[in-house]
C-alpha cells in the first residue's frame, strides 16, 4: 500500500488533538497491567517512562487552534456532525495487537549513526487496527479543511498521510503510547522478539473528543474542548 507522508511540525504549535479516549475499565486496567508486566519482566531502567494510565488514547489528528475563531469553528464541527461521527464509530470494535516503536527522529537523520531497529527509541506503543478508524479520520479531517481551520499547506506539517489506495486522510500511525523514552540506550530486541505479536484483544469506542493539550479534567484525562458520547 503506497502512502504519502507529510513532515511533522514543531509540537509546540499544537494546542489540541482529535482523540479516541481509552479511559474506561477494563481497557485502562489491561493497558496498565501490560506496562507493569513489561517493566517487571525486562527490568528496564528509569529512562523508560510509562504513560499515565489516565491518559490512554488514540490520536486521530493534531490541531493548532491558536485563536478563538478556530476554537469556535472546531467546536461547531463537532456539534454539527455529531450524528455523522456516531454513525462511523458506533458499535465499532478496535483490535489491539502487537508492540511497535518510533525511533528518535533527530537521530534518524544522522547518516553517520548506525543503529538497529530497536535502538534509540522514542516511543513504544500498542498497535491499533487502522481499518475501523480510517473513515472517521478522513471525514473529520475533511471537515476541518472545509472550515479552513487548517489548509492544504498545513497538512504537510501535521504528521498526516494520504492513503493512496483509499484516498483517505489518516494519522501516520494509529497507536496507543505505552512508554516514552529519554536518552534511553537500551536495545529492545528481546522485547520485540517476544512481544511483537502480543494479543491484547478488542476495545469499543465510548468517546470521541477534541482534547486540550496540557489541561486535564476531573477524571484526569485531557480536558475536552468538545466531546461526543458514542454509546
Amino acid at each position: 500500500m503506497k502512502q504519502r507522508r507529510f513532515i511533522q511540525k514543531n509540537q509546540a504549535t499544537f494546542t489540541h488533538f482529535v482523540s479516541v479516549p481509552l479511559i474506561l475499565q477494563p481497557t485502562q486496567g489491561k493497558l496498565q497491567k501490560l506496562m507493569d508486566e513489561i517493566h517487571k519482566k525486562y527490568n528496564y531502567d528509569q529512562s523508560m517512562n510509562p504513560n499515565n494510565p489516565f491518559l490512554f488514547h488514540i490520536t486521530i489528528s493534531m490541531l493548532g487552534l491558536q485563536n478563538q475563531e478556530k476554537i469556535n469553528k472546531a467546536k461547531q464541527i463537532f456539534s454539527d456532525n455529531e450524528q455523522n461521527i456516531k454513525n462511523y464509530v458506533k458499535n465499532v470494535s478496535i483490535r489491539l495487537k502487537g508492540l511497535g516503536c518510533f525511533q528518535n527522529r533527530l537521530n534518524q537523520q544522522n547518516k553517520y549513526q548506525k543503529r538497529g531497529p530497536y535502538e534509540d527509541l522514542n516511543i513504544i506503543y500498542l498497535n491499533v487496527d487502522e481499518t475501523p478508524l480510517l473513515p472517521v479520520s478522513d471525514f473529520i479531517i475533511r471537515q476541518f479543511l472545509q472550515a479552513q481551520i487548517f489548509d492544504s499547506d498545513d497538512l504537510k506539517s501535521m504528521n498526516l498521510m494520504i492513503d493512496q489506495q483509499s484516498k483517505m486522510f489518516r494519522a501516520e500511525k494509529f497507536h496507543i503510547t505505552l512508554f516514552r523514552m529519554k536518552d534511553c540506550k537500551i536495545n529492545f530486541q528481546q522485547l520485540f522478539d517476544e512481544q511483537k505479536n502480543y494479543e491484547f484483544g478488542e476495545t469499543s469506542i465510548k468517546y470521541f473528543d477534541i482534547s486540550t493539550r496540557w489541561k486535564y479534567d476531573k477524571d484526569k484525562f485531557y480536558q475536552p474542548l468538545a466531546r461526543i458520547i458514542v454509546n
